[in-house]
């Protein structure tokens, strides 16, 4: 077989998280297939931690994806005044070390391509033009490089904001699961958690996080309010190994309903997140697996179809944000987290993680005992903003 050097099955333009698993996903299901892979920085993946539920996985993907968790844990647990739970579900979490390390090891000694420190000016169906005028040419281009923008004039949108810091302790920390929300914590900015994974005993990751109605990241309080967290949870010194921040979209409005688009966009600019949790792996698994498990010529009609099946429930999670940033007072709104986990099964938590909850899940997430604060006046105001589901699941 000839190959041209400047054309590929798939090209895939950003070395993110959706792209890695989209190189994953097409050498488990289309091993001969070539794929370029372009990303503008000098390595892959930046500096993140991404965190998911193996249940998340579909069945199909859970060979590929396997190699990807650096760190898995049985169970976990949640802290709020006068509540907290643990749950015997499997948490697990890919670093960007373990990314690069797996995703990098299929462009060694294959036909496909990888492409560091290379910017892309624009993309179309079927090509991506970097800046030296170089083209590629692709059965299929998927473009993703993230939202263009999230700012704070972005119209019906909340934000998950954090800083972490992955830190090295002088003495063991107290828990060997991780805490994904301890609400136990002054509410700040709208409502604020820490949550903790711990690597190893001596090894832990605390973030800061705030779901707030501000896109603007605090570096400086952030920190001091880790530093603060981890004083009251161990004596001894502890010393940072690494720092990473983010501000994830939390849309109500229908900015960035999972869709098909042309060119194909993938993870965040695609709408293929979990706009209730800012959880990504759920979404862009199946994206990849999609994209993956037809020709690249059938890939835009495999989207559509995934997009189909999941608007509901994407609808329904952007409704769910309208009533916590629009609804409730943002001082209260850990109310509303508390009742989550203190009504639902785990069964039910496992479905809704995994972008994979029932019409019986929606309705017992949202009839209740509403929390304190509520301001329906704020509601009504701003409902035009918002996407209400008109149907059940």
């Amino acid at each position: 077989m000839i190959f041209h050097a400047d054309h590929f099955d798939y090209v895939l333009v950003g070395g993110g998280l959706q792209s890695g698993l989209l190189t994953l996903a097409i050498h488990h299901h289309q091993p001969s297939s070539r794929v370029l892979m372009i990303e503008q920085e000098s390595e892959l993946a930046g500096n993140h931690t991404w965190s998911f539920h193996p249940n998340d996985v579909p069945k199909t993907a859970k060979s590929w994806l396997s190699p990807l968790i650096a760190h898995q844990w049985e169970g976990y647990q949640v802290r709020f005044p006068k509540f907290s739970r643990h749950l015997h579900l499997t948490y697990a979490c890919c670093t960007s070390e373990r990314f690069r390390k797996v995703v990098g090891s299929h462009f060694l000694n294959s036909s496909s391509v990888l492409l560091t420190s290379t910017k892309v000016d624009s993309i179309s169906d079927t090509n991506a033009v970097v800046k030296n005028g170089n083209v590629y040419h692709g059965a299929v281009v998927v473009d993703c490089r993230g939202p263009s923008s999230i700012g704070a004039t972005d119209v019906g949108m909340g934000y998950q904001k954090f800083v972490g810091l992955e830190i090295e302790l002088e003495q063991d920390w107290p828990d060997s699961q991780p805490t994904i929300m301890d609400g136990c914590t002054d509410q700040i900015d709208g409502f604020r958690f820490v949550y903790t994974l711990p690597f190893s005993k001596r090894r832990v990751l605390v973030e800061d996080t705030c779901f707030s109605d501000r896109s603007e990241i605090n570096r400086t309080e952030h920190i001091d309010r880790i530093k603060s967290y981890v004083g009251d949870r161990v004596a001894g010194s502890w010393r940072v190994l690494r720092e990473e921040s983010g501000c994830l979209p939390m849309p109500f409005s229908a900015a960035f309903l999972p869709r098909a688009t042309r060119p194909l966009s993938g993870g965040y600019a695609g709408g293929w997140f979990h706009a209730a949790t800012g959880y990504s792996f759920p979404m862009s698994i199946r994206f990849a697996e999609a994209v993956a498990k037809v020709s690249p010529e059938n890939a835009w009609h495999a989207v559509e179809e995934l997009a189909i099946r999941h608007r509901k429930r994407a609808i329904f999670s952007r409704f769910l944000n309208g009533l916590l940033f629009r609804l409730v007072r943002p001082d209260t709104r850990w109310q509303i987290f508390r009742r989550f986990y203190r009504v639902l099964s785990e069964d039910a938590i496992a479905r809704f993680y995994s972008h994979e909850f029932t019409s019986m899940d929606a309705t017992r997430i949202v009839v209740g005992k509403p929390p304190a604060g509520l301001t329906p006046w704020r509601f009504l105001r701003t409902r035009k903003a918002m996407v209400c589901p008109s149907t059940v699941l």
